[in-house]
């Protein structure tokens, strides 16, 4: 088990932010992990035109705010060309109360994440305390109140995969 919460060697690279809450993590340059302590991730180089992403505002409008849908879920999971098309274009397609939703979920860009790392007995052998990190951002974290254990490091990325989901792999 614990090998399969233990990223690569690579040094951490601390963040301005993370520096200063005196915080042993910090982002790390994804080019440092791909070839190291994960595989690339194919879905990075997916993109909606912004033929697709007017047309899934339309269809989305035409549905209740706050449900699930796929055309939702859709812009949320795409939420980088999202963004940059309001920015470029502006949605037209929506009427004020489906686009004030959409700019509220969008702002909604970090998640909380904590760890415990138990032996077999239950016996806490680590943890990382509850921190903030940047969705889709790769981060290489370590574990406080490891003991005899020495050194140990996590890494990993959560990102948005949908109105109330969030995928993480550590």
């Amino acid at each position: 088990m614990l090998a399969l919460l233990l990223a690569c060697a690579t040094p951490t690279v601390e963040t301005a932010e993370a520096s200063a809450e005196s915080a042993p993590s910090g982002s790390v340059d994804p080019a440092d992990c791909k070839t190291t302590c994960s595989l690339g991730d194919h879905v990075e180089d997916d993109h909606l035109d912004h033929g697709q992403i007017g047309a899934l505002f339309e269809m989305w409008n035409e549905q209740p705010v706050g449900e699930p849908t796929i055309e939702l879920e859709t812009l949320l999971f795409y939420a980088p060309d999202v963004l940059e098309h309001l920015a470029e274009r502006g949605s037209p397609e929506l009427d004020t109360v489906h686009q004030a939703f959409l700019t509220r979920e969008l702002a909604r860009d970090r998640a909380t994440m904590e760890m415990r790392l138990l032996a077999e007995d239950g016996t806490v052998r680590g943890t990382l305390v509850a921190r903030d990190i940047p969705l889709k951002e790769k981060q290489h974290i370590t574990f406080e109140g490891t003991g005899s254990l020495g050194h140990l490091e996590t890494g990993g990325k959560v990102k948005r995969v949908g109105l109330d989901h969030l995928w993480s792999r550590w």
